[in-house]
């Protein structure tokens, strides 16, 4: 297996045309941390999914359709660590969903439920806002799973006596 760095896209300016075919979102900021647009919410998501153009998602991510991600607004990150923070599983956003017309470029689109502002109130962007997806975690433990044994093996170890 190779690892493969893509190379660091810069984002269209706002209004700027794209090359054909291409979509501006999301962009990778970080390994496996990509940032888009809010798109809107849509009741043909269920409560742990979150939707993405399937153009898009491919063509601008190393993700998969039912990867698993975080997802989470900038600057509002809970102090957890991603492993405990929610998980939605990525599904890929076409003509057969209702969902995908709030997705055109690849804004991220959240499921619509009764008091998710209850439920989720530190996850509540506007049209437009900035959201970030995080899969670092999930992508290192689906390619070597005895990575977060070893992790905690190197941080929590037992005192030497």
């Amino acid at each position: 297996m190779t690892d493969r760095i893509p190379a660091m896209r810069i984002p269209p300016r706002t209004g700027e045309q794209t090359e054909e075919g291409e979509l501006p979102y999301p962009i990778e900021t970080l390994r496996f941390w990509y940032v888009s647009p809010f798109g809107g919410r849509s009741e043909g998501l269920a409560s742990d999914q979150v939707g993405l153009n399937r153009k898009a998602l491919a063509q601008n991510t190393e993700l998969e359709p039912n990867d698993r991600v975080a997802v989470g607004l900038p600057g509002n990150d809970p102090d957890r660590p991603w492993f405990f923070q929610e998980q939605f599983e990525v599904v890929p956003l076409d003509e057969r969903h209702k969902a995908a017309d709030l997705s055109p470029s690849g804004e991220v689109v959240l499921p619509e439920r009764a008091y998710d502002f209850v439920r989720r109130p530190d996850l509540q962007p506007r049209v437009g806002d900035a959201v970030v997806l995080k899969a670092t975690a999930a992508k290192q433990l689906a390619v070597r799973p005895e990575w977060l044994a070893e992790l905690l093996r190197k941080s929590v170890r037992r005192p030497n006596f």
